[in-house]
């Protein structure tokens, strides 16, 4: 018995002695955790090559940017809930041509689907609370390799297109808001509505009644 006592009692201190950390991807230390090891891993591989790549700097530096501009566009349409983690992105080959390729399959087969998927959860629980803006664009205006890979690859990167979403066919969350308080108003003035409610405070009361 004592043994039972001083366990539940050692449990209880374990319980209070715990704490939760919470690590999000819009703030530190994850937010600069991408843009550290990216540039670690580039760091390494002048060392190991013995040689330096302005273009593959302006690459490594893109890719955080790139992340944080998705999760703004998720933040946008959905909630911080559902914004992607810099996992992803930790396998960037330390290659121009490489990078490429890589940035494309992951954007094509990862990034895209993951997106329509979340923001459609996200108009769906919040409506509309964003203009559109089709990340897509931003990628390709601010597209760090050369200009010809931009041409052929510009027709490769699928986009995030309103209709893919069924973004036309919600209303705004404002619109939403209002929509319910309508409704509720409605529901409140509805005979049926109040004979349900009063009973069921008449019942409440009872059963107070009885308990006492």
């Amino acid at each position: 018995m004592c043994y039972t006592v001083s366990c539940i009692t050692l449990m209880s201190q374990c319980l209070s002695w715990h704490r939760w950390v919470l690590c999000t991807n819009h703030t530190e230390p994850v937010k600069g955790f991408l843009g550290r090891f990216l540039r670690r891993k580039l760091i390494e591989t002048e060392i190991d090559m013995n040689m330096r790549s302005n273009d593959l700097i302006k690459i490594i530096d893109w890719i955080p940017k790139t992340w944080q501009h998705l999760n703004g566009f998720l933040e946008a349409h959905s909630s911080s809930d559902v914004t992607i983690g810099p996992r992803l992105f930790l396998s960037c080959p330390m290659d121009i041509e490489g990078s490429r390729v890589w940035f494309t399959d992951l954007w094509n087969y990862s990034l895209v689907p993951y997106l329509l998927e979340a923001v459609r959860e996200g108009l769906q629980l919040y409506g509309k609370r964003a203009v559109w803006e089709d990340p897509s664009k931003w990628v390709n205006d601010t597209y760090p390799w050369n200009a010809a890979s931009l041409q052929q690859e510009g027709q490769s990167l699928l986009q995030l297109r309103p209709e893919d979403v069924g973004y036309d066919g919600y209303s705004s969350s404002k619109e939403g808001t209002s929509s319910k308080q309508v409704s509720q108003s409605d529901t409140e003035g509805d005979p049926l509505t109040k004979r349900l409610t009063h009973d069921a405070g008449v019942t409440v009361s009872r059963q107070v009644c009885w308990s006492a």
